[in-house]
């Protein structure tokens, strides 16, 4: 009967440990700032579709970040059988989209394990405003905002925040004082119970 009993407490740790050490690949921030502008892209067809636009001058600003976007649209609207304009003219319709908003944040630590790093809140927010213009004629505009967030450790962020992209790097949000004093203790006093119940059902 013994023998049983302490297994089962072994499993226990076993599992633990398990469930800290194993970790599903999360997307990088640029893999969902990039399938964010692919989501924009999408609804920047549709728009010149409803506008009977094939043909189209993109304006897009020189930042970092307008010339990542300016890519991957352009991109999409060649899969797509639209064609680009290298030259600006008036006989042609262009397509403005402006990126006022692009950022990443982590939140406080909402999760500690004892064998693992902390978990923490990540949200991944982009902005754009679209323009269609025609002969000097605005035909569509529209805002679109996008929101990713979701729970990743701490200790996975330097990997998430691949590339050399400054907007797609956050900084976490620091703690209380009391948070950081009680996780420690609540970390001992956790593995000092898990230890005290192996060794007492192991003698029973």
């Amino acid at each position: 009967m013994r023998y049983p009993t302490s297994s089962g407490a072994f499993a226990i740790i076993i599992l633990l440990l398990a469930s800290n050490i194993s970790q599903s690949r999360e997307p990088t921030n640029y893999e969902v700032f990039c399938a964010q502008v692919d989501t924009l892209a999408q609804s920047a067809m549709k728009a010149l579709t409803s506008q009977d636009v094939k043909l189209v001058y993109l304006k897009f600003g020189s930042r970092d970040v307008e010339v990542l976007v300016h890519q991957r649209i352009v991109e999409a609207l060649l899969k797509n059988s639209f064609h680009v304009s290298m030259t600006d003219s008036s006989a042609v319709p262009s397509l403005r989209v402006a990126v006022p908003l692009v950022g990443v944040s982590y939140s406080a630590p909402v999760a500690s394990h004892i064998f693992g790093s902390s978990d923490v809140v990540r949200t991944i927010r982009s902005a754009y405003d679209v323009e269609i213009a025609d002969r000097g004629q605005i035909r569509f505009a529209k805002s679109y905002t996008f929101v990713f967030s979701d729970t990743v450790k701490e200790n996975q962020i330097s990997t998430l925040e691949s590339g050399s992209y400054s907007f797609l790097r956050g900084k976490i949000v620091s703690g209380s004082f009391l948070d950081t004093m009680l996780q420690p203790l609540l970390f001992v006093a956790s593995a000092a119970v898990v230890v005290y119940l192996f060794f007492t059902l192991r003698g029973s």
